[in-house]
């Protein structure tokens, strides 16, 4: 089922892990190997054979280092026929490295909604994870330079509050780091020194940079200074505090320096991860984009306007519900924002991408801002897509395969089968063509209410008439035409396809021991080009059903020569009425059958007076023509079907009568009897008469759970004794007492 999708999947740079519903690995492409350390999925494989699901092969932790319990692991959940959102997992691969990977699992399910595989996708965020890690070790160091330096250092927010100050301004002003927060610049510096820095602080948050010199009163003799910076903190387009440094210009420097190295640093991991990064202010309802953001949305860096209305033109409207939808939740309490959706690009071609993102709020609890990542998720749908269309193809197939096997006769199914690969296909027409008779005969249809029957009419368009194509077709070639006015056809064959609606065609042959004997046609009424897969879709439903017609064939053949030889085992060779064996075998049959009814059986035993001398006067050859021509007027005296002429023996017979009382036995006997008369077959050897006489005993018995069809043979026999007894030439009836 994999192999059709194995170059999609091998080309992929995430990783694909796929797992039967036993967990055992089926299929890993080159990155999910190389994401555990592997060498190669081959030696991912084999290492995850010797292990119970392979949960022994690395051990996974969660974004905050925590151990994940074995039943929590993506590839479990999904065999439990959960979707697991993208979350962040840590584990030491087998070469010893530290990796972190954005790990999605979900289940595919077969027809009846069983859990048939687990597919695990996995993305290295190796590199972020690692540039966020330094970014956080890195604030965290200069957190302590900017403790330990001896410049005054403080944050304020916009309403000149303190938020922030280190040892040394802590000290200077005499305030605690509890003292101090909330405490407005005033307050702890005093109106003096307040008063010189107001003009630089109101530059400042206007978003300048302020950089001022001035004596700086009130302190103690060593802890003067004459440098003031002034720096100004931005989100978005706003001023959200100040940095108020009191040095020397080299240790604003130092500080300033670090700050945009840690941002660079970010930026630079996100662009080379192809993340793109957005800020969306709900106040102003305002949009920052990074350039891979905009890039993503196919657009060129700095084309965006940071209209949120844009943003949402952008969403292919198929995706704009569930979209709104994913906004609205993340600005209910405690929500984050995840969603995925499909945007267009230039080209005429779609691309996936997932965002993800985090809702900030004031201290009232409203939604000020949401910040967040986005990802190219393209080719994880494009696999997923190729994946669940390759099983509902298979799926297809198997049901066809199976409706045939189970049907005696292929025209039983074949409607259903033909509607059912119609449908799949979606076309207008789907048609099976007879060429046995040469007149190209539809014999089977599935269409769409727009489209005219073709159904028993004789076909006399180009695919059932015109040499160049049936040499094609006998050769097993397809023929398809996308768009029957691009083709050479003559006025009256444009003008049988125009009336069926057809526009565009392919066929294929159907053989038979390599001999073309139909067509299998799908039929569009717009045109359209036919894609490798439907030919071969088709090509494989034709060999199912040639195989199962030619199945039919040979079963119909077989069952007519079994009854041929089945009546031959049944027959006399010499009278070509029934043998010995058919008459027990029915005999038995009529028993059961009667008893359970509750109705009678009557059977007449015959046998040829004085046979023997017959024979000797005339010679076997005579006696065995004298046995057919008895024979024969015994069969013309039976009318009814269910009746049974046999040879019991020599020259003896026998018939049964089902249903049949002790009066309309006798009365078959006597015309039997009446009936050799009337033939006057010479007989001079016979003491009797000058001709061929019978001696019939006739008996009739309702059959019973203690009685045997024994029983019924004894009681005739008897009476045919007796008849032989008293004379011969006469009909003797002896009853069960």
């Amino acid at each position: 089922m994999l192999a059709t999708l194995l170059p999609v999947l091998e080309q992929l740079s995430d990783g694909i892990h796929i797992f039967n519903a036993q967990g055992q690995l089926i299929y890993a492409n080159e990155s999910a190997a190389q994401s555990l350390g592997f060498s190669s999925p081959a030696a991912y494989a084999r290492a995850h054979r010797s292990r119970f699901r392979g949960l022994a092969i690395v051990t996974l932790k969660n974004a905050a280092g925590m151990l994940l319990a074995s039943d929590q692991y993506p590839c479990m959940q999904a065999l439990k026929g959960k979707t697991v959102s993208e979350e962040k997992l840590l584990w030491v691969d087998r070469q010893q490295r530290d990796r972190c990977f954005a790990v999605r699992s979900l289940p595919l399910r077969d027809v009846s909604g069983c859990v048939q595989y687990g597919v695990v996708l996995s993305r290295d965020l190796t590199a972020l994870h690692w540039a966020n890690q330094v970014i956080e070790q890195q604030t965290q160091q200069l957190h302590h330079i900017v403790a330990v330096i001896p410049s005054l250092v403080a944050d304020l927010d916009s309403q000149e509050r303190h938020r922030f100050a280190n040892q040394a301004y802590l000290k200077a002003f005499h305030e605690t780091a509890d003292s101090i927060q909330g405490k407005s610049l005033q307050a702890v510096v005093g109106p003096i020194i307040y008063q010189q820095l107001h003009d630089a602080l109101k530059q400042a948050l206007k978003g300048e940079l302020a950089d001022l010199c001035l004596p700086i009163s009130g302190l103690e003799p060593r802890l003067q200074y004459k440098h003031v910076n002034l720096i100004p903190q931005a989100e978005g387009r706003q001023t959200v505090g100040v940095y108020l440094v009191l040095g020397d210009i080299s240790a604003h420097k130092h500080t300033a320096d670090l700050l945009q190295n840690e941002t660079n640093f970010f930026r630079h991991s996100l662009e080379a991860a192809a993340v793109g990064t957005w800020d969306w202010n709900f106040e102003t309802q305002e949009m920052m984009w990074s350039s891979p953001q905009e890039q993503l949305f196919g657009l060129t860096p700095g084309r965006f306007d940071g209209r949120p209305e844009t943003f949402l033109a952008l969403v292919d409207q198929r995706d704009r519900g569930s979209l709104d939808a994913a906004i609205e939740r993340a600005r209910q309490p405690c929500q984050h924002f995840a969603a995925e959706f499909r945007v267009g690009l230039a080209d005429g071609s779609i691309r996936w991408l997932s965002q993800r993102g985090q809702v900030l709020r004031n201290d009232a609890g409203q939604t000020t801002r949401m910040v967040g990542v986005t990802f190219d998720v393209t080719t994880q749908h494009v696999a997923q897509a190729q994946l669940m269309h390759q099983m509902k193809r298979d799926r297809l197939l198997a049901k066809i395969s199976q409706d045939i096997s189970r049907s005696e006769h292929i025209e039983k199914v074949l409607p259903e089968i033909v509607e059912a690969v119609r449908e799949y296909l979606a076309i207008d027409r789907l048609v099976i063509i007879d060429l046995r008779d040469k007149s190209g005969k539809v014999t089977a249809e599935a269409r769409t209410p727009e489209m005219e029957s073709m159904l028993d009419w004789k076909m006399r368009h180009p695919w059932s008439v015109k040499a160049a194509y049936l040499e094609k077709f006998k050769l097993g070639h397809p023929v398809g035409v996308a768009d029957i006015y691009q083709q050479s056809f003559s006025e009256s064959e444009l003008s049988f396809l125009t009336f069926f609606n057809v526009c565009a065609d392919l066929s294929v042959p159907l053989l038979e021991d390599e001999q073309l004997w139909g067509l299998l046609s799908v039929q569009s009424r717009t045109p359209r080009a036919w894609q490798a897969e439907e030919q071969r879709l088709l090509e494989t439903i034709g060999t199912l059903i040639s195989t199962a017609i030619q199945r039919d064939r040979l079963h119909h053949h077989l069952t007519t020569a079994n009854r041929k030889l089945q009546r031959f085992a049944y027959l006399d060779g010499l009278t070509r009425v029934a043998n010995r064996r058919r008459f027990e075998q029915f005999l038995a049959q009529e028993w059961r059958r009667l008893m359970r009814e509750q109705l009678p059986l009557a059977l007449i035993m015959v046998d040829i007076d004085h046979f023997k001398a017959y024979n000797d006067v005339y010679g076997h050859q005579a006696g065995d023509d004298c046995l057919r021509r008895v024979a024969g007027i015994l069969r013309s005296a039976i009318h009814r079907p269910a009746d049974l002429v046999a040879r019991y023996g020599g020259e003896e017979f026998a018939i049964v009568l089902p249903n049949t009382d002790v009066e309309g036995a006798e009365t078959v006997a006597e015309k039997i009897r009446s009936l050799v008369h009337r033939a006057k077959l010479p007989h001079q050897g016979s003491p009797v008469g000058q001709f061929i006489t019978l001696s019939l005993g006739v008996t009739v018995m309702l059959p019973h759970p203690l009685k045997v069809p024994d029983d019924l043979v004894k009681f005739a026999d008897q009476a045919l004794y007796e008849a032989k007894a008293t004379g011969r030439d006469r009909v003797v009836c002896q009853l069960p007492k």
